[in-house]
């Protein structure tokens, strides 16, 4: 990390306090350093750089340098929440980028590494367990398609009780009227 900062800004960098907007400045000179990394390396909050980027934004209404396109989670009134869809187009795009580029999606939206990291590994767990499921066979019958044979096998058997049942009561009938031409 020291290698990245130039050494006059790294001496500027040791004195106490730093101006935000030299940090400012630095950070946006130098899109390969996170604004996390570079508060951990002077130690101090990274939501104070954001609600500052957030004040400055606020205020440059008359063309000058603007920071719309940074969405920093501190600046917004309450936190920020990426859908679904959302958080797996921001790791594509992320493990698709170079460092430089990574580290400038994730100042864009907000984000530390530790985010990604974590969509990430959820990405994975899903994608284990979508995978790992077995595919019903399509020869495997489910338990309403054995219910819907079993009642078709017992109607098929009550008809064919009943065409018995029904040619039994007319052999009756013409049995009975043979006996009564007879008598």
């Amino acid at each position: 990390m020291k290698n990245l900062i130039p050494p006059k800004l790294l001496g500027q960098f040791q004195e106490r306090p730093v101006p935000l907007k030299d940090i400012v400045d630095f950070l946006d000179s130098n899109k390969d350093v996170s604004t996390a990394q570079l508060c951990r390396f002077l130690d101090i909050e990274p939501s104070k750089v954001y609600n500052y980027r957030g004040n400055i934004n606020r205020k440059s209404k008359d063309g000058q340098k603007s920071f719309s396109d940074v969405r920093p989670k501190a600046a917004t009134k309450s936190y920020y929440r990426y859908s679904a869809k959302d958080k797996f187009n921001l790791v594509k795009e992320y493990l698709k980028n170079n460092d430089e580029q990574k580290s400038e999606l994730l100042r864009k939206y907000g984000l530390y590494q530790s985010d990604i990291s974590r969509w990430l590994d959820q990405v994975e767990e899903a994608s284990v367990h979508v995978l790992g499921r077995r595919k019903t066979r399509s020869d495997k019958k489910t338990d309403e398609q054995l219910k819907i044979e079993r009642l078709e096998k017992e109607l098929s058997e009550q008809e064919k009780t009943t065409a018995k049942l029904s040619t039994l009561l007319i052999l009756q009938k013409k049995t009975f009227d043979m006996l009564k031409k007879n008598d």
